[in-house]
């Protein structure tokens, strides 16, 4: 018997042949790919059934194609999924085209079975266990018995082995662990990634070229990038899958070598594109930053030359790139047809880069970006046939890649699908929304994407051979950025087979106008145009416009080139001035005013349009306005005790703190609310808290200032305590009204937001498609299938729609509010209120277990902070829950503001052992103990540096933290990973903004978990 020794074993040479290729022949056996090939072999010999599992790209399917390759054997390889069926593997009986007969035909793993070829199992653990063991008998007792069929048993050939591969199920979406009544008939070997060592022995041997130092470098890169991934410490807050492995490395060195990009600048541009460029938060990016120029020894990141584009000798040039066109003049065109501002030219060449070298290339982008405008450059630009697969929710696998469908008048035949179109005709394929491709198509998708480059067509295609891309074709992804977890993305190993590539952000006004410029002539009008668009995307981002709606207004680049679209189309060069800007006023308004819905909101946006277009500045006063006509009004039940005390004359000081100007418009007393809180600051005279009187001296420089608050000076320790002791709360700092009251007035705002906020939380809908012999729906495809002989006879559509009631289940939210008198005001106390009621109802309704924590400084001794437990999470909430609930927020705001990091200290008490997402939300001015005049010195005071810390330590440990800042001051988006700031303009729809961005972190932050 002529054998072939692998990995120091004798291995019988298969009579059968190879049907792979030349897949898996460039396996370097190191150290450890010796002992995974023994741990293979040996069960293999002996005929037992393999489990292979292993993290993403350590190469699992390698090793068996090695195996196979150095023994000339085939192997049939399937890709299991959710959706996997007993007759997909199996087999079944379809009718023959005489209708007097039936032909059985067998599955991948019958075939496998018959004719001794190797069954892989590819991502055994993604398919449900039931399925698993309808074929049992196989990793048993090395027989299938065709149950489906005539019954019959059929031993397995000679040279037949089963081998599963899987991911582990930790860390994998939608990997499930298997039983071990399945898992003990296997021979487990995990396939552990390689050693730096061995990385470096194998891209030595496939690079001989490339200098050692310089591969030892790119090594400690990729393998510090992924152990910062694995931590945490970068890619965790963007909600994508990332994966860096020697299949990057790869990349990496093919570029390096090509482009001899070894010295330092140009090496960091490439490391950039695989360790930079794939994430999205800053700070991410700069901590890669760090590590590229500590690898490559340069001080700062290098400038490189901006992109230049040339067509000419049969190829397309970017910079040190060459890309191979087929027509020139068509090239030329489509580069001269697109707008091409530095950040575009920048992309381009990143893109380009990825085509030279033979890459797939995945664009992510927002919703408010457009690559559109883009898409023929990297497309188009080479020449060859373009295909568009455009992917959505419940799309099937047949409609992208084929099926039986009628040809002529009763004739049926196959017919390609986009996908398999596009690979036949040799051109570039571009997959759009590749998010909201399901299981079954991704998997469809594994072997088009890695480096076998070819796609398996289904049986009734008639064709046995896998259809191969062309050498110059390319693919295309294009995805959208993932924004909860709740909806999907693709698996970090998916990820991993594509070179990510960012859209960029072409917001600012330089970028816009350059594109303006592109297709307007020179002139004000596109400045105008620009600085407008700027204008309503902040005003739209910080909920000046559309607070009332569930989700803000976008404005994306979109909005901007259908208003140039307008102006172009309508423009004429014979016009004057006038004519223009009317056109461009009307193009304003269909690109961005008209879909906004408040009429007032709508008609304000439209002055600001008309006067920016007419060269106008202007400050609005809108909003004021529509606040006045806005804020609800209460009716108080009984009337306030106005008795002092205190003897003003006692505390009367120079105004040397600053002038206190009035934080709100309107009177400090509310309609029907009397609040009577004590005055501070300035020139205005201290209230009964104010100890520090004129015996102080002022501040006599010691001390900061602040517009809110008074001065330490001489005594100050002396007088404190003195104060302190005599101290007695007789201010009380209380709405006097009742919650019947109080639902009369917001009640209806209330049920307003409640039911928009139903939607966020709607259970997760799963369609599953199965088909029976028998039914109601006839689905046609099936049908044709069923009528050409090629297909089995269920043909009635048996859909049904799963919803998954326990979509929230481990969700746990706590509110702390502070219940410092200092922000007790009409909005503010009024926004509280109503924000609890509301998120209390909604989340009691979905079964989301909440708390609600009250903190101050009641007493106002500087030692100890004051924490009232208004609802414990355990606690039921019901109709006098409710009532005693508002009863506590609506009363009792005269403590102290306090150290407000010393809160999260515990922040585990706030929560059950049983969370799994535990969501705070802190509701404060977060002005610190002692507010201070400037903005900066608040934001970088030590009550604040330690709060943010607080925060940047937790968010670590998987708390979700929500800052809701009231006041002016915009403080919280400085402390918070996710913030909203109540100001007088927005404080009625405080409830409405508050359950939208709880109800985002929800869906962003929880996975249920099952």
């Amino acid at each position: 018997m002529e054998t072939v020794k692998i990995a120091g074993i004798n291995v019988p040479v298969s009579k059968l042949g190879n049907n792979s290729g030349s897949l898996g022949s460039d396996l370097v056996e190191t150290d450890s790919t010796v002992r995974n090939l023994q741990n293979i072999l040996y069960p293999v010999l002996e005929g037992r059934p393999v489990l292979l599992v292993g993290d993403a790209g350590v190469g699992k399917n390698a090793l068996i194609y090695y195996i196979n390759f150095k023994r000339n054997h085939p192997t049939a390889r399937f890709s299991f999924n959710e959706d996997t069926l007993p007759e997909d593997l199996i087999g079944s009986y379809r009718l023959l085209l005489d209708g007097k007969g039936f032909a059985w035909g067998d599955g991948p793993l019958t075939s496998a079975v018959r004719s001794g070829a190797s069954f892989v199992a590819d991502e055994m653990n993604l398919c449900p266990p039931h399925i698993i063991k309808r074929f049992s008998t196989i990793y048993e007792s090395s027989y299938l018995e065709l149950i489906e069929g005539d019954g019959s048993r059929i031993l397995a050939q000679n040279g037949f082995n089963f081998i599963g591969t899987q991911n582990p199920s930790e860390g994998f979406e939608g990997r499930k662990p298997l039983p071990f009544d399945i898992t003990r008939h296997y021979s487990t070997v995990f396939i552990d990634p390689h050693t730096p060592d061995e990385i470096l022995f194998i891209l030595g041997k496939l690079y001989p070229k490339m200098n050692d130092e310089i591969l030892k470098s790119c090594i400690r890169i990729s393998l510090d990038t992924e152990s910062r991934v694995v931590s945490g410490m970068i890619g965790k807050g963007d909600l994508e899958k990332y994966h860096f492995n020697i299949r990057n490395l790869k990349k990496l060195c093919n570029r390096i070598l090509s482009l001899k990009a070894d010295n330092p600048e140009l090496r960091f541009r490439e490391l950039w594109n695989f360790y930079v460029e794939p994430f999205r938060k800053q700070e991410d990016r700069q901590a890669q930053i760090e590590l590229l120029l500590k690898e490559t020894g340069l001080k700062i990141a290098p400038s490189l030359p901006e992109p230049k584009f040339e067509v000419h000798k049969g190829s397309l040039f970017c910079n040190d790139k060459e890309i191979p066109v087929t027509n020139e003049s068509q090239a030329k065109t489509v580069l001269s047809s697109v707008p091409l501002p530095l950040k575009l030219r920048e992309f381009i060449e990143k893109v380009y880069t990825a085509v030279q070298f033979k890459e797939n290339v995945l664009v992510e982008y927002s919703e408010e970006q457009d690559p559109q405008l883009v898409l023929p450059l990297f497309t188009e630009i080479s020449g060859v046939p373009l295909e568009s697969v455009h992917l959505c929710k419940g799309i099937h696998t047949a409609d992208i890649i084929g099926a039986l469908k009628p040809i002529e008048g009763s004739q049926v035949g196959w017919v390609d699908g986009p996908l398999t179109k596009g690979i036949r005709e040799g051109g570039n394929i571009l997959i759009t929304n590749l998010e909201a491709a399901g299981a079954e198509l991704v998997e469809k998708l594994n072997m088009l994407t890695d480096d076998a480059r070819a796609l398996v067509l289904p049986p009734e295609s008639s064709e046995e051979k896998p259809l191969s891309l062309k050498e110059e074709s390319r693919i295309f992804a294009l995805k959208l950025f993932r924004k909860s977890k709740s909806t999907p993305t693709i698996s970090r190993a998916f990820r991993n087979r594509f070179t990510s590539i960012l859209f960029p952000d072409l917001e600012d006004s330089e970028t816009l106008q350059e594109i303006l410029n592109f297709y307007l002539p020179e002139g004000d009008l596109v400045s105008k145009m620009a600085e407008f668009h700027i204008k309503i995307k902040d005003l739209s981002k910080k909920r000046t416009i559309g607070s009332a709606n569930l989700m803000p207004y976008t404005f994306g680049l979109s909005n901007l080139l259908q208003w140039k679209d307008h102006v172009v189309r309508y423009a004429d060069a014979s016009m004057g001035k006038e004519g223009v800007r009317e056109i461009a006023f009307r193009g304003g308004k269909i690109a961005y005013t008209n879909q906004v819905s408040d009429p007032g909101e709508r008609k304000e946006l439209e002055r600001i349009l008309e006067f920016s277009l007419s060269g106008i500045e202007i400050v609005s006063e809108f909003f004021q306005e529509l606040e006045e006509k806005k804020k609800k009004t209460l009716t108080p039940s009984t009337e306030i005790e106005k008795k002092r005390w205190w003897d003003p004359e006692l505390h009367k000081r120079e105004a040397i703190t600053g002038k206190a100007e009035l934080k709100n418009s309107g009177r400090e007393l509310r309609e029907g609310l009397e609040i009577n809180t004590p005055e501070t600051g300035g020139q205005r005279k201290e209230g009964p808290d104010a100890w520090y009187g004129q015996e102080t001296r002022g501040n006599m420089g010691q001390g900061e200032p602040a517009g809110g608050g008074g001065a330490w000076g001489y005594r100050t320790e002396e007088l404190y305590k003195a104060f302190l002791a005599k101290r007695r709360i007789l201010w009380e700092y209380t709405i006097q009204t009742s919650l019947k009251e109080f639902k009369e007035v917001f009640g209806k705002s209330l049920d307003e937001v409640q039911l928009n906020l139903e939607r966020l939380f709607d259970p997760e809908i799963d369609i599953n498609r199965m088909y029976r012999s028998e039914g109601s729906r006839i689905d046609t495809r099936k049908y044709i299938s069923f009528l050409s002989g090629k297909g089995d006879s269920k043909v009635f559509d048996k859909t049904t729609i799963d919803k998954d009631e326990e979509k929230l289940k481990g969700v746990e939210v706590a509110f702390l509010v502070s219940k410092s008198r200092r922000i007790f005001n009409f909005e503010y106390s009024v926004a509280t209120l109503s924000a609890m009621l509301s998120s209390a109802n909604i989340l009691d309704e979905h079964d989301v277990n909440f708390s609600v924590t009250a903190y101050s400084d009641r007493m106002n001794r500087k030692d100890r902070i004051d924490l009232v437990q208004v609802k414990r999470m355990d606690e039921y909430f019901d109709a006098k829950k409710e009532e005693e609930m508002f009863d506590s927020l609506r009363s009792d705001w005269q403590g102290d503001s306090i150290e407000e990091y010393q809160l999260l200290e515990q922040i585990e008490s706030y929560f059950s052992p049983d969370a799994q997402t535990k969501i705070l939300v802190m509701i404060s001015d977060f002005r610190g103990q002692r507010g201070k005049t400037e903005l900066e010195h608040e934001i970088n005071s030590r009550d604040n540096k330690r709060l943010k810390a607080e925060i940047l330590k937790h968010s670590n440990k998987n708390y979700v933290f929500l800052g809701v800042g009231l006041g002016r001051r915009y403080i919280a988006e400085h402390l918070f990973p996710d913030s909203i700031q109540i100001t007088s303009e927005n404080f009625y729809n405080m409830p409405n903004l508050i359950g939208a961005e709880l109800g985002r972190l929800i869906l962003t932050h929880h996975s249920s978990r099952n």
